[in-house]
C-alpha cells in the first residue's frame, strides 16, 4: 500500500475515534447528569410525599392526568399492595419488575419493566410508622420510581448524532488529509522525479531548494550533495578509464619502436645479413641501446603502477629523515656531469629536512634537471633554489628556456604526454618524467606547481611539508 494511502487512513481513522470518543464521553456525561436530576427528584418526592392511613388509596388527592412518578406500596412479603402507574392515565407506562431482591433502603438504582420496555430509576424507603392495614397485610415498603424514557430518547439522539458526525467527520478527514498528504508530498514526487532522472542518465539533474529548517530541505540537500557526489565519482571513473585507455596505447606505442628495432635486427642478423665485423658490432649495439630505452620504459611504468598504489601502504617505502639541501646538492653535481653545456646554479637559504623517501626524492630533483636540459637549447642556464617556508620546504627549479606554450601547461604532467613528440624521441625522451616527479610529490604529502611564460622560461617548485621536530642549523 502507497504511504500516500496509508497516511489518509490512518489519519481519517484518527479523526472518527476521536469523534466516537468525544460523543461517548459527551453521551455519559448527559445521561449520568440526568440520571442525577432524576435521584434528586426522587430523593425530594420520598421527603415532600405525605401517606394517609386508611387502607384503600394513598393520595393526598385524585390521581393526575399525567403522573411522572409511578408508586408501590409492598407488604412485609414485598407483595405489592397498592400501585400508581405513571405515565398518562389512558396509556400508562408498565409498572417496575420488582421480582429481585429489591435495593437498601436511600439507594437509587436502575431496573427494566415487567415487560422490559421501559427503564426506571427507583428508590426504597420504608412506610410512616402508622402503617396502613389492609387485612391481614401491613404496608412495610414504599417504592418510588421515575421512567428514565427521556434519558433513553436523549441518548438514542446523541448517539445517532455521533454516528452522523463520525460519518462526516471521516469523508471530511479522508478529503482533507488526500489533499494534504498530495501536497505534503509533491517535494517527494519530485525527489522520486529527480532520482529516476539520474538513473536515467541526466546527471545534471537536481532538486529545488527548500527551508533547510525542515526535513524536505534537509533531505533534498543531502540527496543533491549525494548526487553531485555521484556525478564526480562517475565522472572520476570515466576520466580514469580513458586516461587508462590511453595509457596503454601510448605503453604499447612506446614499446612497439624498442621491440620493432630488437626483432628488426635479429631478423636481419638470422638471414646473414651482418656477418661478423662493424655491421654486426652496430647491430648488436643498436639492439643493446633499444633493449636499454625499453627496460627505462617498464621501470618507469612500474614505478608509476606503484605510485598509483596509494591505498596498500606496504606499497611504499618507509620514509625516512632526509637533508634537503645535500640531496639537492648531489643532484645538481650529477647533472653538471652529464651536460656540461647547461650552466646550473644551486642557491640555499638555510638547512631543511623533510621526512620522504631519499631514492625517489632524489629521481624527483633529477627528473626536473633532466627536463630543463632536454627541452632547452645548449647554454640555457637552469637555476636551483632550496628554501624553507615555515612548515613546507621548497625545491625550486627555474629555466631560462623558451617556455611552455599555453595550449600545453595544463597536460605536460599527464603520463606520455609530449608538448613535441619528435624532438622527445631524438632525445630518448619517453613523456613519464613529470608524470613521475607529480606521482611521488603527492605520495609523500607534498604537490608540485608549473608557471612558464614564452621567451622567458620554465619554473616548476615543488613543495614538500618539513619534518617534525627539525632543528635547523645555518
Amino acid at each position: 500500500m502507497a504511504i500516500k494511502t496509508r497516511l489518509i487512513l490512518a489519519m481519517a481513522a484518527l479523526l472518527c475515534a476521536a469523534t466516537i470518543i468525544i460523543g461517548t464521553v459527551a453521551i455519559t456525561a448527559v445521561t449520568t447528569e440526568m440520571t442525577s436530576n432524576i435521584d434528586a427528584q426522587l430523593y425530594e418526592y420520598m421527603e415532600q410525599a405525605d401517606f394517609t392511613e386508611n387502607d384503600t388509596e394513598i393520595t393526598s388527592a385524585e390521581q393526575p392526568t399525567f403522573q411522572q412518578i409511578a408508586l408501590i406500596i409492598l407488604d412485609q412479603d414485598q407483595r405489592a399492595i397498592r400501585d400508581m402507574k405513571a405515565g398518562f392515565a389512558d396509556t400508562p407506562l408498565p409498572l417496575p419488575d420488582l421480582n429481585r431482591t429489591l435495593p437498601e433502603p436511600g439507594v437509587p438504582v436502575t431496573v427494566t419493566a415487567e415487560y422490559g420496555s421501559v427503564q426506571y430509576r427507583i428508590l426504597t424507603a420504608p412506610f410512616p410508622e402508622k402503617n396502613v392495614w389492609t387485612g391481614d397485610r401491613i404496608a412495610e415498603t414504599v417504592v418510588a420510581a421515575v421512567p428514565m424514557t427521556e434519558v433513553e430518547r436523549v441518548r438514542q439522539n446523541l448517539f445517532q448524532t455521533m454516528v452522523y458526525t463520525a460519518l462526516v467527520v471521516l469523508t471530511v478527514g479522508i478529503i482533507a488529509a488526500w489533499w494534504i498528504t498530495r501536497r505534503g508530498l509533491r517535494p517527494v514526487n519530485y525527489m522520486i522525479d529527480a532520482a529516476s532522472a539520474v538513473a536515467g542518465g541526466d546527471l545534471r539533474r537536481r532538486l529545488p531548494a527548500h527551508s533547510q529548517r525542515t526535513e524536505i530541505g534537509k533531505l533534498a540537500t543531502a540527496l543533491n550533495i549525494m548526487v553531485s557526489k555521484l556525478v564526480g565519482a562517475i565522472t572520476e571513473r570515466d576520466t580514469q578509464q580513458a586516461r587508462l585507455r590511453r595509457f596503454v596505447a601510448d605503453a604499447s606505442h612506446e614499446l612497439r619502436t624498442p621491440l620493432a628495432a630488437i626483432s628488426g635486427y635479429a631478423e636481419l642478423y638470422e638471414s646473414g645479413g651482418t656477418p661478423p665485423g662493424p655491421a654486426l658490432d652496430r647491430a648488436i649495439g643498436r639492439i643493446l641501446s633499444e633493449s636499454q630505452r625499453m627496460a627505462s620504459l617498464v621501470d618507469d611504468l612500474l614505478l608509476l603502477a606503484r605510485l598509483d598504489q596509494v591505498e596498500d601502504e606496504s606499497a611504499s617505502p618507509v620514509p625516512q629523515r632526509i637533508d634537503l639541501v645535500a640531496l639537492v646538492s648531489e643532484c645538481v653535481d650529477d647533472a653538471r656531469a652529464a651536460g656540461g653545456e647547461h650552466p646550473i646554479e644551486l642557491t640555499v637559504t638555510g638547512a631543511v629536512t623533510v621526512a620522504a623517501s631519499g631514492a625517489r626524492l632524489r629521481q624527483v630533483i633529477s627528473n626536473l634537471l633532466s627536463n630543463a636540459r632536454i627541452h632547452t637549447p645548449p647554454s640555457t642556464s637552469i637555476t636551483v633554489t632550496v628554501a624553507r617556508h615555515t612548515a613546507q620546504a621548497v625545491v625550486t627549479v627555474h629555466d631560462d628556456g623558451p617556455g611552455i606554450p599555453p595550449e600545453h601547461r595544463h597536460r605536460v604532467f599527464d603520463r606520455f604526454y609530449r608538448a613535441d613528440d619528435s624532438r622527445s624521441r631524438e632525445t630518448g625522451g619517453t613523456g613519464l618524467g613529470l608524470a613521475i616527479v607529480k606521482s611521488i610529490v603527492e605520495s609523500s604529502g607534498g604537490r608540485v606547481e608549473l608557471a612558464s611564460q614564452l621567451g622567458k622560461g620554465t619554473t616548476v617548485r615543488v613543495i614538500l611539508p618539513v619534518a617534525e621536530d627539525t632543528a635547523d642549523t645555518n
